[in-house]
């Protein structure tokens, strides 16, 4: 994963984000400190490379990258992996950076906050790009404010835990997905031992 080429993060930006690379020494701090504004720097710019992209991007070069949409959106084809999880990621980066947590913790107002306007605008942008006039948005989220502590303790205390803040606790790092990996093919191969 950090091995890739050089893009928004270099090489190095995603060892040093992901704890593979550590600054020591005298010149630490400024090292730090200099790796933050650099990350700053590409992240901006890249986000300013989007407009470009929108407009300017052949569509041949869209299939390119991402594949093809097909049976009305559910399937999609040529998209490795990898690309699914960046493409999802980002969509949630970006709309945290819009601060959509704040809209799923408040719910709307009478007022449209800006999640909702950015989200708006960024489906009647990308309508437009294949011809499409939107003409409403409904943005409808239900959501619960679950604190990783929270589910730290009922995973300590033998609560049974639901999907959904298992996958909280996974996506939040604070889980070791590889130990839960491995519990659930023991538990797999117990079971079809017991079947035998």
């Amino acid at each position: 994963m950090t091995g890739r080429k050089n893009a928004m993060l270099t090489t190095e930006d995603r060892r040093w984000l992901t704890g593979e690379k550590v600054y020591d020494g005298q010149h630490a701090k400024q090292q730090r400190y200099q790796r933050r504004r650099d990350i700053r720097e590409r992240v901006y710019n890249s986000m300013l490379d989007f407009s470009i992209l929108l407009d300017d991007l052949d569509d041949d070069e869209w299939v390119e990258i991402f594949g093809e949409i097909s049976d009305g959106g559910r399937r999609w084809q040529n998209a490795d992996q990898d690309l699914r999880i960046g493409v999802r990621d980002g969509l949630a980066f970006l709309l945290r950076t819009v601060g959509i947590a704040t809209l799923m913790r408040e719910g709307g107002t009478a007022e449209r906050t800006i999640p909702e306007r950015m989200f708006t605008t960024a489906l009647r942008r990308a309508g437009y790009r294949d011809g499409l006039l939107v003409d409403a948005v409904s943005l409808d989220i239900d959501a619960t404010d679950v604190g990783i502590p929270e589910l730290l303790e009922g995973l300590q205390s033998d609560e049974p835990l639901s999907p959904g803040s298992l996958y909280l606790l996974m996506e939040s790092g604070v889980v070791d997905t590889d130990v839960v990996e491995e519990c659930l093919r023991e538990q797999l191969s117990d079971e079809e031992m017991e079947g035998v």
